[in-house]
């Protein structure tokens, strides 16, 4: 007679751990910005320090909170997680490449406001009787 005391299922190391790096990435990227820390670098130092903090943030929840790293499902998941992230940037693009076009179809071939002869012409006599009268 033995008594199994084990456990099956989801360990917490791994949402520990993930969380520990979640936090301290989250840290690195808010603590320079909130105080300035960042204010002698340029700016493209900056964006590539805080892209990328982004991307190592995206890469540790993949791993520990999406589990795409491992187990017999990780191709089909893999390729959800593409197809997710191709769907994400044709929207983005097509709504960036709409907005951006909408100066052109709105205002005419030339992008500029159209102004007509009289708006920008005005009479003397006409600004000249506009004046109140100083007696």
């Amino acid at each position: 007679m033995s008594t199994h005391n084990e456990i099956h299922g989801p360990s917490t190391g791994p949402y520990l751990i993930g969380f520990i790096l979640a936090v301290f990435f989250t840290l690195g990227s808010f603590l320079p910005v909130m105080y300035g820390m960042m204010e002698s670098w340029a700016i493209s130092t900056k964006v590539i320090y805080l892209i990328g903090m982004a991307l190592i943030q995206i890469a540790v929840q993949i791993v520990f909170f999406l589990h795409l790293n491992s187990g017999p499902d990780a191709k089909w998941n893999l390729i959800s997680l593409w197809f997710t992230v191709i769907c994400v940037f044709i929207i983005i693009g097509g709504t960036w490449w709409a907005i951006s076009h909408l100066n052109y179809n709105m205002m005419g071939g030339s992008g500029r406001i159209i102004e007509s002869e009289v708006s920008r012409t005005i009479p003397e006599e006409q600004s000249s009787s506009a004046k109140a009268p100083t007696e």
